[in-house]
């Protein structure tokens, strides 16, 4: 590697508080060094996931003042941005001026900070088939794309494969620094249509993960549009309320459908949701909680590149707080922290008053801010072991227990794969592991989803206090209390009435079709009251030309463990011609929401199936669904990155 190649890797990068001329000093040194020990040549290394360089032991930062709030910082007091095509109330113009203008104030120096030139944009040129490297800002993003077919986007009405489509990826020369692939996202194609007359059984596990939204919005907010394979469009669409019917004990199929101006024109979109009831026999909050949190370096970076900016571990401090302000008392919590090598910080004790043997919130809250803090190197294999040695060991007490991992997801020490930080944890007596990611630019998003569906959890992503209040506070129960172990949906198209049918997401959610009432399959696991959203996109025969005369559509199956019996329940849904809508306006405004929400996530990963794609229609389709649903506290959010979204591509806003 060459002496400026190295320097400018280095200056790059933002100076910490230890003084700028001691930092260019030694980042002087070290490349000299390296040059010198190099010899001048250069060296690569292909990996399927990044080995990030060991950090240096820092101090604790201290607490940085805060920029304006950006539109995520107060959902309750949102507003919705007006639009060209569908005008809004005079109110709603005057709420749209408003978060115009506080998104702009909240993210223009950001932006200003992060402009890039079109030669460092996300723009697409040929890749090596296993990853692509994106340049900062934020830092960069490596991507693994798993050995699939690849099919070009049907050039007609008529699609022409049922495999994978997995459009090529692109690489922007990066060179071999560290820097510029610290974001790693893993890619799995797009669904591509399926000819029912092959195959009308389409079959998956449920997925009720949201952290593909919340590591968007930190993109967005940061300047830079994601990286396709950080998109995943069921995350997007479970981020967001269904409006599904709640049933008691018992979990409920809804079906609805209609055309869209997002699909091609004459095909229906097609919205299958599954809600868990909100109280369920024999099932309660875990008696124990047991965290496992990161304090590696990487730790001590910045949580959000266009929000609120606070350093990693310092959110993670407000995210156990609000996790210990909603906990009952008489839980027993236990803490593991692990860098370079994993310790106990506080063995499983009763949360309570602190008389006696038991210890109050605040003093567990006191034990976190001065225990997490960054240090080294990043052992997560070391960390998860030791934490579910201490779950097992509440286990064997007779007590349920739940693990939750806070981490960037950057592991560069023991192992650092998914098989082999599950291996190496050992038995995990069916103890469930949720995830919580935190921060970009040296962050695995890969890794941290993975472990949490192999270890049957769900994975969440905090970008700020707001987003830390919403998954502890706002969705506690959902997050803590399991209603459904395994659970998985078939649906079983017409085909006389449905020709052809595309599942919009859950890529790396498949199940062989054969496997949905093999209750040994590992599916998803779903809380008590949350819900989960699959949306097809069909193309109906010749003779279903009128829909007022066609019996069943499709048949959707749910089948799933009952987590306070242990009773294998399966229920199923059905659509008819006279149930589908005649229009996306005249659709329910939670399809029209998900429709929307659906599209904008299609858009931002270039799926090629994305129709006439026109992203003011869809902004102005976004404030009509917020206007519509006044109760959905995050739909404003939405129209505002829609915008930002336009913004960065060079679109006009209007």
């Amino acid at each position: 590697m060459s002496f400026l190649r190295i320097a400018s890797s280095l200056f790059a990068r933002p100076f910490k508080a230890v003084g700028g001329r001691a930092l260019l000093a030694a980042a002087l040194v070290v490349a000299v060094t390296a040059v010198s020990c190099s010899g001048g040549e250069e060296t690569a290394e292909s990996e399927n996931e990044p080995q990030a360089s060991q950090s240096p032991t820092i101090a604790a930062p201290a607490a940085q003042a805060s920029p304006p709030p950006s539109p995520g910082g107060s959902r309750s007091s949102a507003q919705v941005s007006d639009g060209p095509v569908l005008p809004p109330s005079q109110n709603a113009i005057l709420a749209a001026e408003e978060a115009d203008a506080a998104f702009d104030a909240a993210t223009g120096s950001a932006s200003a900070m992060m402009e890039m030139s079109e030669a460092t944009q996300q723009t697409l040129s040929t890749a090596s088939p296993t990853t692509t490297m994106l340049s900062p800002p934020p830092p960069a993003t490596t991507v693994s794309v798993p050995q699939t077919t690849t099919t070009l986007p049907p050039t007609t009405t008529l699609p022409p494969t049922t495999t994978t489509a997995a459009p090529p990826l692109s690489v922007i020369e990066a060179g071999d620094c560290v820097e510029c692939s610290e974001n790693f996202f893993e890619y799995w194609g797009v669904n591509d249509f399926v000819r029912t007359s092959d195959d009308a059984l389409s079959t998956f596990a449920l997925d009720v993960d949201t952290a593909s939204y919340s590591v968007t919005r930190n993109f967005l907010n940061g300047g830079q549009l994601p990286p396709k394979a950080a998109v995943r469009v069921e995350e997007f669409v479970n981020y967001f309320d269904g409006g599904y019917e709640v049933r008691e004990d018992l979990f409920t199929v809804s079906l609805d459908a209609a055309s869209s101006p997002f699909i091609r024109e004459g095909n229906l979109l097609l919205r299958v949701g599954v809600r868990a009831p909100d109280v369920v026999s024999g099932v309660s909050l875990p008696d124990s909680v047991v965290l496992v949190i990161d304090t590696s370096g990487s730790m001590g970076e910045q949580s959000s590149y266009g929000g609120e900016y606070m350093p990693r571990y310092r959110l993670v401090h407000r995210a156990v707080e609000f996790l210990l302000d909603s906990l009952p008392l008489g839980t027993r919590v236990g803490i593991v922290a692990y860098e370079s090598s994993a310790r106990r910080i506080l063995e499983p004790t009763t949360l309570d008053t602190g008389e006696g043997t038991s210890t109050s919130k605040d003093e567990i809250y006191d034990l976190v801010s001065r225990e997490i803090v960054p240090g080294s190197s990043t052992n997560a294999a070391a960390g998860l072991a030791l934490g579910y040695d201490m779950a097992i060991e509440e286990v064997d007490r007779d007590r349920s227990v739940l693990v939750i991992l806070f981490s960037d997801g950057v592991a560069n020490v023991g192992s650092t794969r998914t098989d082999n930080i599950l291996e190496d944890i050992g038995d995990r007596r069916e103890i469930g592991l949720t995830s919580i990611g935190v921060g970009l630019g040296q962050f695995n998003d890969a890794l941290l989803e993975q472990l949490a569906n192999r270890a049957d959890g769900t994975y969440h992503y905090i970008d700020g206090s707001e987003q830390a209040r919403r998954i502890f506070v706002d969705n506690f129960t959902s997050l803590l209390a399991v209603a459904a172990r395994d659970a998985k949906i078939q649906v079983e198209f017409a085909p006389e009435v449905v020709e052809f049918y595309r599942l919009i997401g859950f890529e790396n959610r498949a199940v062989a079709d054969e496997d949905f009432r093999n209750d040994t399959i590992d599916a998803g696991e779903v809380g008590l009251g949350q819900s989960s959203t699959a949306l097809y996109e069909l193309k109906l025969t010749e003779d279903a030309d009128d829909l007022s005369s066609l019996g069943a559509l499709a048949t959707a199956f749910l089948r799933y463990e009952h987590a306070g019996s242990g009773e294998i329940i399966e229920t199923a849904e059905s659509i008819t011609g006279p149930d589908v809508a005649d229009s996306l306006d005249s659709a329910n405004n939670y399809f029209q929401l998900a429709a929307v929400v659906a599209e904008f996530a299609e858009v931002l990963r270039a799926s090629p199936f994305v129709h006439q794609e026109n992203m003011q229609r869809l902004r102005a389709q976004a404030i009509k669904a917020a206007e519509a649903l006044p109760g959905v506290e995050e739909a404003p959010e939405l129209v505002s990155l829609i915008r930002r979204a336009m913004e960065l591509r060079g679109e006009n806003v209007g």
